[in-house]
């Protein structure tokens, strides 16, 4: 038995898997002549998608191979109805292009920019640093030059920010936040 096509945008793709979902549109059916279309936008890429007709339905299909060329981050998206000169915004949203694992291999580095730049300052301050640490860039600002308040002051900040990050996270895969409330009975 085939699985069923979603009827709801996604608000994540996978890059290099079948992207596939239908949507009705009453005021503007498919079998009336009516297109869908959506225009993704970030990341300086562009993703434009155009639906088929399926009945009064429109049908969004594309391959891994067309959607594994998408670049993984955040992008606007805007969903289209064109028909004869005719067009009406009937979608609005954000959906996340989520990275290919199975292309990326060994090289696949899942860490956050957040994450990323929490680890060069504490590997420069734990003394631990190689060359390539060392040399490394933080807003433009050389790492091996940070006098050490600032580090730690930039530790303090990237440090609360990756904790937000890790709270959104359980957050999003049903985990709840692990942020507890404290409160004193008299």
């Amino acid at each position: 038995m085939a699985a069923e096509i979603p009827t709801k945008e996604p608000l994540e793709i996978r890059a290099g898997d079948t992207v596939k979902w239908k949507k009705t549109v009453d005021d503007y059916r498919a079998s009336d002549g009516w297109t869908l279309k959506y225009s993704l936008r970030g990341n300086s890429t562009t993703i434009d998608l155009t639906s088929t007709a399926s009945g009064d339905e429109h049908l969004i299909s594309e391959t891994p191979s067309t959607s594994s060329a998408w670049t993984a981050g955040f992008y606007d998206v805007v969903g289209y109805v064109e028909k004869t000169g005719e067009r009406h915004t009937v979608y609005e949203s954000r959906i996340e292009v989520l990275p290919d694992l199975v292309a990326a291999g060994d090289s696949y580095d899942g860490r956050t920019h957040v994450k990323k730049t929490l680890d060069a300052i504490e590997a420069v301050l734990e003394n631990r640093a190689t060359k390539e640490v060392e040399e490394s860039t933080i807003e433009g600002v050389m790492i091996k030059r940070i006098p050490h308040d600032t580090l730690l002051m930039m530790r303090s900040k990237y440090l609360n920010w990756y904790q937000q990050e890790q709270a959104a996270e359980r957050i999003k895969i049903g985990l709840g936040s692990s942020n507890h409330i404290l409160t004193r009975f008299s």
